[in-house]
């Protein structure tokens, strides 16, 4: 890539993982010196598209406050944020520590119905971890733990019908 028509970002994940990657072209990206071309479409019905190695993978913003962004992709949620160099030190500095475990509010992607609790008040999680199971316009959407932490409050039970940013479980360090 030529460094002169490249921006470099840092991608946060919700378990404060740094992931450092470059852009050129608003879709030609560098993650780890690999060179890698992602499209994001936008299909004439309003459904975003992200096309990678010739494969298609639905997408939904979710929610996007100023560099904070909770995405669906292929039916899995992520959070994220995405920093600036200067913005992560920053970040990191009012933090207090460099890779600190932050609380965390894991609230409904969407409306729809719980299929499954698959973690319980006290629980241990690791990043990944299955946390609920949402069945929403027909497709079922596996919520999962972005970081590792214990479980606080479980706000939902199977069976029950979530609204969109209802609060579903709550993490702690």
């Amino acid at each position: 890539m030529d460094n002169k028509e490249v921006t470099k970002y840092i991608a946060l994940s919700g378990s404060n993982t740094a992931y450092e990657f470059s852009v050129k072209n608003n879709y030609e990206f560098s993650l780890k010196r690999q060179n890698m071309r992602i499209d994001l479409v936008e299909e004439a019905d309003g459904f975003l598209i992200l096309l990678y190695k010739g494969i298609r993978y639905p997408v939904e913003i979710v929610s996007r406050r100023q560099n904070e962004y909770e995405i669906l992709l292929n039916g899995v949620a992520y959070t994220f944020s995405v920093e600036t160099p200067f913005s992560l030190k920053r970040k990191r500095l009012l933090a207090g520590r460099q890779g600190e475990v932050f609380d965390m509010t894991i609230k409904s992607p969407m409306p729809g119905k719980i299929l499954d609790v698959s973690i319980e008040v006290g629980q241990e999680i690791n990043k990944g971890d299955t946390l609920v199971v949402l069945e929403a316009m027909k497709m079922q959407n596996v919520i999962i733990a972005s970081q590792k932490g214990r479980v606080r409050r479980v706000c939902v039970v199977a069976g029950q019908t979530v609204s969109k940013d209802e609060i579903l479980v709550e993490i702690g360090a």
